[in-house]
């Protein structure tokens, strides 16, 4: 941009104020081309630098970096949907939530009974139910 600085761009004839006007969408074209050539060289500074960091793990015999997978979050945003875990228009989820204990059927109910030890005081029970128990004589 030029040196001149008006005190007000009110003093400025419409002539004036097109020149200006024109000078500062050149100035904004300028760092626009700038800061493209920025990025591109910052993209190949970061895979420099990661290449350089794997170099460095290799020479130290340290495990290599897991390889990254995308995230998913581009797709959600994509279907426009607000996440969850729908699978698409009024399809619901198929992972299974909360507990099964409902859906079991019990075949045999056991109680065990057991002398407590001198001295031990009762504290209460916890149900639990067992799966697939298997007795054998060692």
């Amino acid at each position: 941009m030029t040196a001149r600085a008006p005190d007000s761009l009110e003093r400025l004839s419409h002539a004036d104020l097109i020149g200006v006007v024109r000078e500062l969408i050149g100035e904004v074209g300028r760092l626009r081309a700038e800061n493209e050539k920025l990025g591109f060289a910052l993209k190949e500074l970061k895979a420099e630098h990661q290449a350089v960091k794997d170099e460095l793990a290799r020479l130290k015999n340290l495990p290599p970096r897991p390889p990254q997978k995308p995230s998913g979050m581009d797709k959600a945003t994509e279907r426009g949907g607000s996440g969850g875990d729908k699978s698409g228009e009024g399809e619901k989820s198929r992972r299974r939530r909360g507990s099964q204990l409902d859906k079991l059927t019990i075949g045999a109910t056991v109680v065990v009974t057991a002398k407590a030890p001198a001295g031990s005081r009762r504290k209460g029970y916890e149900e639990i139910v067992v799966q697939d128990l298997s007795l054998s004589p060692l």
